[in-house]
Parts: C-alpha cells; sequence; structure tokens
C-alpha cells in the first residue's frame, strides 16, 4: 500500500433503518483521485427519483505530485564507476514506471471498493462513470459478480 492515509466515509447504509431496500440501484463516479458512490432514492412523497451519497474514497496517493510521495529525485546518487562514466557524475533518477504501479494500485484499491459496494445483496443494478483512462482496467479489476451487476457504462 502505498500511503496509510486514505479517507473513506460511508454516509448512508445500503439498508435504510426499517424498510427492506430490494432493487437498490447505485450511482458510482470515480477517477484515480475521488471515488463516490450514490444510491437511487425515491420516498412517498417525492415525484423523481433523486440520489443520496452512500460511500466516498479519496485514496491520498491519488492526490499531489509523485515528487511529493518520494524522497529521491534525479540526480542525487553517485551514477559509479565504469568505463565511459565521468568521476563524480550523478545518475539521471530513473522512475522504473512509478506512474504505472501507483495507477495500478489505485484502480485496484478503486475495484476492491466498489466490489464491496456490489456485494450487497440489495444492490441490484449499478450505473458506472469512470474517467476514460482507467475505466477498462477499472471493470477488467472488477470481480465477475460484481461486472454482472453493472449495467450503464458512462467513460
Amino acid at each position: 500500500m502505498l500511503s496509510g492515509t486514505e479517507t473513506m466515509e460511508c454516509r448512508t447504509p445500503l439498508r435504510s433503518r426499517s424498510e427492506a431496500l430490494m432493487n437498490t440501484k447505485l450511482i458510482v463516479v470515480t477517477d484515480l483521485s475521488l471515488l463516490r458512490a450514490y444510491r437511487e432514492v425515491q420516498g412517498p412523497r417525492d415525484r423523481e427519483p433523486h440520489l443520496e451519497l452512500v460511500e466516498e474514497l479519496r485514496p491520498e496517493a491519488g492526490h499531489g505530485k509523485l515528487s511529493e510521495q518520494v524522497t529521491d529525485q534525479a540526480g542525487r546518487f553517485p551514477r559509479g564507476s565504469g568505463a565511459g562514466n565521468i568521476p563524480g557524475d550523478l545518475s539521471a533518477g530513473e522512475r522504473l514506471n512509478l506512474d504505472t504501479e501507483q495507477s495500478r494500485r489505485l484502480i485496484r484499491q478503486l475495484a476492491d471498493t466498489i466490489n464491496a459496494l456490489l456485494a450487497d445483496d440489495a444492490v441490484s443494478e449499478c450505473s458506472l462513470a469512470a474517467s476514460a483512462p482507467i475505466h477498462k482496467q477499472l471493470l477488467d479489476a472488477l470481480n465477475p459478480k460484481g461486472r454482472g451487476k453493472i449495467g450503464q457504462i458512462l467513460a
């Protein structure tokens, strides 16, 4: 895990007080830095359904620059000795796919959260709105049961 300071808030339980919510529809909106899940609610006096926030996840690794999360910077370590190296020359500070690895971990964390939400039997359908760069990877990371509940995908 990249950071132990992720914030996860559960605003409203999926199963409300005394009502048995069957056929609950969830709407999940996400990118790498924020996930919000809403449920569609329609009260007896409501003409149109409205959205109620169920869950919010803000992974700290999704915010800020990579240079704020790692301490080593380019040119801070000696390159070493060898043919073609100049004495005192510093390394190039290769990132070695750190951006890709961080994105992969964030997508896995988002998928785990969505899987947990969709595991509830009260949820019958889900609409997923994910940013274009991650929507395919996010769908691939979801388990088959969760993927089966997704009825509409907005990218």
